[in-house]
């Protein structure tokens, strides 16, 4: 599937990370760790059911509008090693809260995580289009509008960013599904 998704003869600009891949291919939760590669030198997984459940009684998606054509998520980067640091530290803490069932440290985690992604990328939440912005693409009033509701505590780009969905962590997903029709509760394929 990674090799499909990123065929070298591809001339449509995009390409498919290994999380995506192995996110479809592998049951329960996955943590990858790379090592200057597209593919990680290791992959870590839990099928513990209670981790599992924890997560999905915390995880919900919304959608929100596909990625416009010519819309591209890695325009203006700006990749550190002190930002990627951060990104490093937020995955950390938000294994280590995902397996101890820490819902305010998972939340904390997982916002940090979300605030080192746009600080390389800030095209995951605007878009550049052609060279310019493309703000009819923003994903920002999403993010202002659940992060303002109650029981959202806190929000992130899965994928690439640009459109697509938000997925937020919440106080009880069953509960804030019930409430807003367009949120989607997620289910872990077991193994």
């Amino acid at each position: 599937m990674f090799c499909f998704e990123n065929n070298p003869e591809r001339e449509d600009g995009h390409i498919s990370g290994a999380q995506d891949s192995i996110g479809i291919c592998v049951p329960g939760l996955c943590r990858h760790y790379y090592d200057a590669n597209f593919w990680p030198k290791k992959i870590e997984n839990t099928n513990d059911e209670m981790t599992l459940r924890f997560l999905e009684e915390h995880l919900v998606m919304v959608p929100l509008e596909p990625r416009r054509p010519g819309c591209s998520v890695v325009e203006g980067k700006d990749i550190t090693p002190a930002k990627v640091k951060a990104l490093a530290d937020a995955a950390d803490a938000c294994w280590s809260a995902i397996l101890a069932h820490d819902l305010q440290a998972f939340a904390s985690a997982y916002k940090a995580s979300f605030n080192a992604q746009i600080a390389m990328f800030p095209a995951m939440v605007n878009p550049v289009a052609y060279g310019k912005p493309c703000p009819e693409a923003s994903v920002e009033p999403y993010i202002q509008k659940y992060s303002a509701m109650p029981g959202v505590l806190a929000w992130k780009m899965p994928g690439a960013g640009g459109g697509g969905y938000l997925a937020l962590v919440v106080e009880d997903a069953k509960a804030f599904a019930k409430e807003h029709d367009e949120a989607i509760e997620l289910h872990i394929r077991r193994a």
